[in-house]
């Protein structure tokens, strides 16, 4: 795959501001991915593990298919199952990936991850929430994300930073943008009436950023259940932009028409009787196959964009993986996995390629 420069990718910020003067789309969700060697002696649970620690968020997990061991070190964990998950980690359906941008782990498109191997895995700190269906009352629920800012230096610096998320006109208009996509595809398979925005655009905080996060929700209606939702819904609308269709077209243009993968698709459970489900958007995750490790990251594009600050924000939110699994272990940490084969990951910014 060609690799593409920081020039090239603000580039690609430029035409999505040329399109969405022309009318053609009004938000674009433009991705990027970063890659680096994978260690052959490093097991994939183990760095979950690390980035949790590094960089903990509500809607985290790991999901593993491996079914040769090819990413399991020798010695490793026999206990866990051909086909999955580790022990304590929430059980999940098979990840899903984007429609028009591809799915590697259902053998589709023309992923990179796809002509490596079989054997991938997920380890994923996800602050979203795609879509949970609640069995009791049938509610649907979805939390976007729209709008980041890094976290400050000092208290002082950390307030500010957050305010002034909370009052940006530019990632106000991402959020607003999505979160009326977002009631558009729920209300598809809900009560007329019933969808609502309880919360709009709060602040929320995690290790490394300050997010905008909206929720919307709605009651399912007579003859729907969670899979309906989740077809309605599909892909996320924070990750294609909008208007999801055409938006889907310019970015699958735009991003060489190289498949995401898993990044930006789903990861969670849906329930055997499609009663229920809960499902994350995978964003900071480190995807693993044999030999390779790519982190996706990205941002929305709208008329108020500037190409300096988009590169920015991209990199903001991939350091928030590639740093904590990357180095940034105390000394004392350090010296005590010295001796476990395959215990953390020397994954620094700087040895990593963006590439698409």
């Amino acid at each position: 795959a060609p690799l593409v420069t920081p020039l090239e990718y603000k580039d690609r910020v430029d035409r999505c501001m040329e399109l969405i003067s022309a009318g053609e789309t009004y938000e674009v969700c433009l991705t990027g991915q970063l890659a680096a060697p994978l260690p052959p002696s490093l097991d994939p649970f183990l760095l979950y593990t690390q980035l949790r620690r590094e960089n903990p968020a509500p809607f985290s997990g790991f999901w593993r298919h491996d079914p040769r061991r090819q990413l399991r070190p020798r010695g490793a964990d026999e206990g866990e199952g051909e086909g999955g998950l580790s022990p304590g980690v929430l059980p999940s359906t098979l990840p899903v990936g984007e429609p028009g941008l591809s799915s590697a782990v259902a053998g589709r498109g023309r992923s990179r991850l796809s002509t490596l191997a079989p054997a991938i895995a997920l380890c994923c700190s996800s602050p979203e929430r795609f879509l949970r269906v609640a069995r009791a009352n049938g509610v649907v629920e979805s939390k976007p994300i729209k709008g980041t800012v890094r976290r400050g230096q000092t208290p002082a610096e950390d307030a500010r930073l957050a305010a002034g998320l909370a009052a940006c006109e530019k990632n106000r208009a991402e959020n607003l943008m999505i979160v009326d996509l977002v009631r558009n595809d729920i209300s598809r398979v809900t009560r007329p009436g019933s969808v609502q925005v309880p919360r709009l655009m709060a602040v929320e905080s995690y290790a490394t950023v300050h997010q905008l996060v909206s929720t919307i929700t709605g009651v399912l209606d007579e003859g729907k259940d969670a899979i309906d939702a989740v077809i309605a819904a599909f892909p996320g609308g924070s990750m294609t932009g909008a208007p999801k269709k055409r938006t889907m077209e310019i970015i699958d243009r735009l991003e060489g028409g190289q498949a995401r993968g898993p990044y930006s698709g789903a990861l969670g459970y849906i329930a055997m009787d499609g009663l229920a489900a809960d499902l994350n958007i995978v964003i900071r995750t480190a995807v693993c196959a044999p030999g390779i490790v790519t982190v996706g990251a990205g941002g929305a594009i709208v008329a108020l964009s500037d190409r300096e600050k988009e590169y920015e924000e991209m990199m903001l939110k991939a350091r928030a993986v590639a740093g904590a699994v990357g180095g940034r272990r105390s000394g004392e940490e350090k010296e005590e996995e010295e001796g476990r084969e395959g215990a953390g990951v020397e994954l620094e910014m700087e040895d990593m390629l963006l590439v698409q």
